[in-house]
């Protein structure tokens, strides 16, 4: 037989506390009873009142002990299961971020506790209320899309935003629930960042089925509720924040990774695959190494190391890192360190930013500088030296005027002249690239340029060497000085011709172009417009990548010292610029090379110099005044200018020239330079005009850059010579200027 008392202990601890409190009371009455009486019983004595009254009594206090433990333990053991129902709830609202899961398990609970036979949430979307969640029911309690502020719905929010509890016993809405059986029901509204959310509805098929008890509980749920939608739209913030964020780090322009202590990459955003031509599973795991060429390797490797060592982190770093497909591209870096628990750094993240067009465009600008600072240095020299010239030049036409072809000096003479005249040629060039020479605009067709220029062209080159010209058909009208033209499409010949030792083919072509967007080229971009492009291509060797945008800079040649003085190019650059046009260069080694001219195809005209070509040589008696700071020029503008009859004052500066004329001294014709120190030739110019508007004013010099930017000073000069000169050329010029033939 089994242990009877196992089974007593068994079934006791089924209970429930409050069950095994009666258990337990009930016994003790039960058994203090039973002593009393057995006591009297086994003694022999009589029951006395005082004896019979104290049974009773404590019959009395344990039936009332019963009682008491039955009545308010069965309130404590609701009490308990509400506040568990509500722990388990806090705890989902505290754990959990699923509004579904919360809003099912809070509605469930509340209704089980409060016997509801049905319950519904309300939520708010668009300023109306729709059917979040039901409960054992698929009726609605409001229609959905109820707007907030109805007249209802207002009643269902009072007091607004309080969250206190809504009771009333409105008939008319009352009647409009009794097709669905419901006889009470109690509602409580909802709040989310501290504003009406929604309502909580929980309704029986009883009358008066809930008590203001019930309602409090209502309210704590509702609470809870509340809390979690609460922390469900703190939740989707996070996560709408975090996802933005995540949008940002793959999506921003610059590339992003990080790095740990070993060098091996454990994050990188999508810019950084896509731009290097990987995909990311091939750039995550591997070492940082992998994304540089390897002469970068050991540089690389000591900066991570010093970064991790002494918390130094970089800004602005420029490297070079190596895509995919070998390619090199300049990048802008910079690091910061991400520290651990134990405040040690555990990994560097990095900020690459593609620089390589950067780098190029800055790498025009210093060209285009330095061809810019050279320019306005030979544009200095060539004054200079065209002044020097003019000394050789103007005497050794003066003593050719006085010899005869058979004395002996003669040839010598010549000998002079013809050097100078090679000296003037170059440093013309030289203007020409620091586009400070003489420019004289006129409409030109590139045709007729082209056709004479490769004639000259055939002359001098060898057999091996073929020509190609292409020409229109209708004619190519641009506004530009066909010398310097001439001379720019000759040297682009001469550097092609150079460029075939063994002969090929060179092709000139000239066609009409629009330009809709720009086109890169060194120094400057080809911009939008209408052009002439003269196109010049040859067969040759080809110019390797890495000096392609020096071969513009002057002085700069891959030739002989014999062959090449390096200004050819430059020439064509500033004559290409002087014409405000654009020059662009293509070229392949062991294919060829092409160069490209653009010269827009509308462009006002500049200046025209006069054609001073009289056969003969007049002079005159008329007052002049030279006014140059160069002595050299001085004495041969002067002598040449007394021999043709003239009356001729020299001054050396601006500040004397005006002196005389305010002492009204009286001139014909002023002889003026511009390139003087103190007071400019420019200065001086107007300082006349205001002085006396009457004198005739003849400029001449060799440094003609504030001509060529000053269409107004053009239209105001009554001549202009440019140095060096011959004799003839001073003597026209002045009778022309003063016979008013300009």
């Amino acid at each position: 037989m089994k242990n009877p008392y196992k089974r007593i202990r068994q079934f006791v601890s089924s209970l429930g506390l409050v069950e095994q409190s009666q258990v337990v009371a009930s016994t003790a009455v039960i058994v203090s009873m039973v002593t009393i009486v057995s006591i009297f019983i086994f003694s022999g004595q009589e029951l006395r009142w005082l004896d019979f009254l104290t049974l009773v009594t404590v019959g009395v206090f344990g039936f009332l002990i019963t009682y008491f433990i039955s009545k308010y333990g069965l309130q404590i053991n609701e009490q308990y299961r509400q506040l568990s129902a509500l722990n388990a709830i806090s705890q989902a609202v505290t754990h959990s971020v699923e509004l579904e899961t919360v809003f099912h398990n809070s509605l469930e609970k509340v209704c089980e506790l409060l016997n509801a036979n049905c319950g519904w949430i309300y939520l708010i979307k668009d300023a109306k209320l729709y059917l979040n969640h039901a409960y054992k029911t698929d009726l609605k309690f409001f229609p959905d899309g109820i707007d907030i502020s109805s007249r209802l719905i207002e009643s269902f929010k009072q007091p607004p935003e309080s969250g206190e509890l809504i009771l009333r016993d409105d008939k008319q809405f009352n009647r409009e629930l009794e097709h669905t059986g419901i006889q009470s029901w109690a509602s409580i509204p909802l709040e989310m960042k501290n504003e009406f959310g929604g309502i909580l509805i929980i309704a029986s098929r009883k009358p008066d089925a809930f008590n203001i008890k019930d309602l409090e509980l209502l309210q704590a749920f509702g609470n809870q509720i509340s809390l979690a939608l609460n922390n469900a739209y703190l939740f989707e913030q996070i996560k709408q924040s975090e996802q933005l964020y995540a949008d940002l780090y793959e999506n921003l322009p610059d590339m992003y990774h990080s790095i740990n202590r070993e060098g091996t990459i454990v994050s990188c955003n999508n810019t950084e695959s896509e731009f290097l031509g990987y995909a990311k599973d091939e750039i995550i795991g591997h070492n940082i190494l992998k994304l540089y060429p390897e002469n970068q390797h050991l540089i690389i490797t000591k900066r991570l190391k010093n970064i991790f060592d002494n918390g130094k982190e970089i800004k602005d770093i420029d490297e070079v890192m190596q895509k995919k497909d070998g390619m090199l591209i300049d990048v802008s870096v910079n690091s910061s360190l991400v520290y651990g628990v134990d405040n040690k750094p555990v990994l560097v993240r990095v900020v690459a930013r593609d620089i390589t067009n950067q780098k190029k465009l800055e790498q025009k600008i210093i060209q285009a500088q330095k061809i810019d600072s050279i320019g306005n240095l030979a544009g200095g020299v060539a004054h200079d030296f065209n002044n020097i010239l003019n000394s050789i030049l103007g005497p050794a036409s003066m003593m050719k005027r006085k010899l005869k072809p058979e004395d002996s000096f003669y040839k010598y003479v010549n000998l002079i002249e013809d050097s100078a005249r090679r000296g003037a040629s170059v440093t013309r060039q030289l203007l020409a690239f620091s586009r400070k020479s003489n420019i004289y605009f006129t409409h030109v067709d590139m045709n007729k340029i082209i056709e004479e220029t490769v004639r000259l062209f055939e002359r001098s080159v060898p057999k091996s060497t073929q020509i190609r010209w292409e020409t229109s058909e209708d004619s190519i009208m641009v506004n530009a000085d066909e010398g310097q033209i001439e001379q720019a499409i000759l040297n682009l010949f001469i550097n092609a011709q150079d460029a075939m030792p063994q002969g090929g083919v060179v092709t000139i072509s000239c066609k009409p172009v629009i330009i809709k967007e720009p086109i890169p080229a060194p120094f400057n971009d080809v911009q939008p417009g209408s052009y002439a492009a003269i196109k010049v291509l040859d067969t040759g060797t080809g110019i390797p990548s890495e000096i392609l945008y020096k071969i513009f800079e002057p002085f700069f040649t891959t030739k002989d010292q014999s062959k090449g003085t390096g200004l050819g190019l430059s020439v064509v650059f500033g004559v290409v610029k002087s014409h405000q046009g654009y020059i662009n260069v293509e070229s392949e080694i062991g294919v060829g090379t092409v160069f490209t001219i653009y010269l827009p195809l509308v462009e006002k005209y500049k200046f025209t110099e006069p054609e001073l070509r009289s056969e003969n040589i007049v002079g005159g008696i008329e007052n002049i005044m030279l006014v140059d700071d160069d002595a050299g020029a001085n004495i041969v503008g002067g002598d040449i200018l007394l021999e043709l009859g003239y009356k001729v004052d020299i001054v050396r500066d601006g500040y004397q020239a005006l002196e005389k004329i305010e002492n009204k001294k009286f001139y014909d014709l002023v002889i003026l330079d511009l390139n003087m120190p103190g007071i400019s030739g420019k200065e001086v110019f107007y300082k006349i005009r205001k002085l006396n508007p009457n004198i005739k004013i003849l400029i001449c010099s060799g440094y003609s850059d504030s001509i060529l930017n000053d269409d107004a000073f053009i239209n105001e000069i009554d001549g202009y010579l440019h140095k060096p000169y011959l004799y003839e050329d001073l003597a026209r010029s002045v009778r022309n200027v003063m016979d008013n033939k300009i």
